[in-house]
């Protein structure tokens, strides 16, 4: 899978106006590269990634324009990231992502609505309820 590696690479595929409207990942890895994620999807695969460079997840964030929100995880036993939908009866619905940081068995999550990343709600969930193949541990797991 073709990550964006550092913050210039990302700046040239962003310049090329093409994704001025991306929802971009963006994680700080242990080995000091910044990864630039365009899609979901390739977030399933960086476990791998972690595992092959032998680097753990400082931080996760999410990019839309100039707003950036971030989350540190250098400290913490994974990251958990999902993109979801929420919906209500007669409502609009909207897409998210949700962001969480594992802490033994126990996973914090805070829900952003995008593009604005707004914040919409956080929680404590249980490892067990969490989409197993959305985590990724910041250990040798």
């Amino acid at each position: 899978m073709n990550y964006i590696i550092g913050a210039d690479e990302w700046r040239k595929v962003y310049a090329s106006g093409s994704n001025h409207k991306t929802v971009w990942i963006v994680i700080e890895m242990s080995d000091g590269n910044t990864i630039y994620l365009d899609s979901y999807n390739k977030w399933l695969t960086l476990k791998t990634y972690c595992q092959d460079k032998k680097v753990k997840i400082n931080s996760i964030g999410l990019q839309y324009k100039t707003n950036l929100i971030k989350t540190d995880t250098s400290d913490k036993d994974g990251v958990y990231l999902i993109r979801s939908v929420k919906g209500q009866m007669g409502g609009t619905s909207r897409d998210c992502f949700t962001i969480g940081v594992v802490n033994g068995t126990k996973v914090s999550k805070t829900m952003w609505l995008t593009p604005e990343l707004v914040e919409d709600s956080s929680y404590e969930d249980d490892l067990d309820n969490c989409f197993i193949e959305a985590i990724i541990f910041n250990d040798a797991r």
